[in-house]
């Protein structure tokens, strides 16, 4: 045990009193984060596994995000799990938000290994085909819940492809506008999520300058972020419901890790202060680029590397 602990504060570069505080400022989150993912009361003491992943309409039946499929709201998930006889013993129904991102919530129950998540109802009319069968959990992090599990994301279908979609079965992707910079021949981007950012084995690649603990959004992103945010962390930003908000922070991440990233830094604070002073749809639209960003417009990959303890 002790040299666990020693490995952990080496990760992290500081005392063991940073360990502390970290842990104690992840449990005040989980404990009012409740209001800010669902707006309503949640004992999230109680929650033992995490579950979330994202759900999209492939426009043009090809299996994949990038660059044709759109997020579905309102879709609606269960995370089912078996036991050896192939029995269902536990289940949980969740929905996706505007983003096409749910989250759903395990009590009492922290292994989910042999659990799987299926679609369970189409938000659209014109896309209700199920796309492909269940998809396996992918365990992501055990420090800012008991357990976080992530999933491959799940595709609804129309009858046939929309009028707009290409014959050819493998378009070339156009190029991304707004903020957007082209990668480096033979480079690669390295495109982090949210969930991979509050990963601890990945703490030692967060910025000197942007302290996951003490370092303020506001700090950041400026008076716009400060008066809508406060005092609010980086730690806590990532753990809102609020998709601005969390995407915006790992796209900042990812700019200042990889020069490689889609975004620059100036351009991602640009964009989010931005949709901070438009309307609610501007400022979804604007999640949603940062996200596609953030996944590499669906064919991307976290390239950081668990840190040595």
């Amino acid at each position: 045990m002790g040299t666990r602990r020693s490995c952990v504060c080496h990760l992290l570069g500081a005392g063991a009193i940073v360990v502390l505080a970290l842990f104690a400022a992840v449990a005040q989150a989980r404990a009012t984060a409740h209001s800010e993912f669902f707006g309503e009361e949640k004992d999230w003491t109680l929650w033992s596994a995490v579950v979330t992943g994202s759900v999209f309409c492939d426009q043009c039946l090809q299996d994949r995000v990038f660059p044709f499929s759109e997020p579905m709201d309102g879709a609606k998930v269960t995370v089912a799990c078996k036991d050896n006889n192939g029995n269902v013993v536990d289940s949980v129904q969740g929905s996706t938000d505007f983003l096409g991102n749910f989250l759903v919530t395990f009590n009492g129950k922290q292994d989910l290994s042999g659990c799987t998540v299926s679609l369970a109802g189409s938000s659209r009319s014109d896309c209700n085909i199920a796309g492909g069968g269940a998809k396996t959990l992918t365990l992501k992090s055990r420090l800012l819940f008991e357990a976080l599990y992530v999933v491959d994301p799940l595709f609804y279908q129309p009858a046939k492809p929309l009028d707009f979609c290409p014959k050819n079965s493998s378009p070339a992707p156009s190029t991304p506008s707004g903020s957007i910079i082209v990668p480096f021949p033979n480079r690669h981007p390295s495109t982090c999520s949210p969930s991979d950012w509050l990963n601890i084995e990945y703490y030692c690649w967060w910025p000197k300058a942007l302290s996951p603990l003490h370092t303020t959004v506001g700090s950041v992103f400026g008076k716009g972020a400060e008066k809508r945010y406060g005092n609010k962390s980086l730690v806590g930003g990532l753990l809102t419901g609020d998709e601005l908000l969390r995407q915006s922070i790992a796209a900042l991440l990812n700019s200042q890790t990889n020069m490689h990233f889609y975004m620059s830094s100036r351009g991602v604070t640009r964009d989010f202060n931005n949709a901070l002073l438009g309307s609610a749809a501007n400022a979804a639209t604007i999640a949603n680029q940062l996200a596609a960003a953030n996944s590499g417009y669906g064919r991307g990959k976290c390239l950081l590397v668990p840190c040595k303890l």
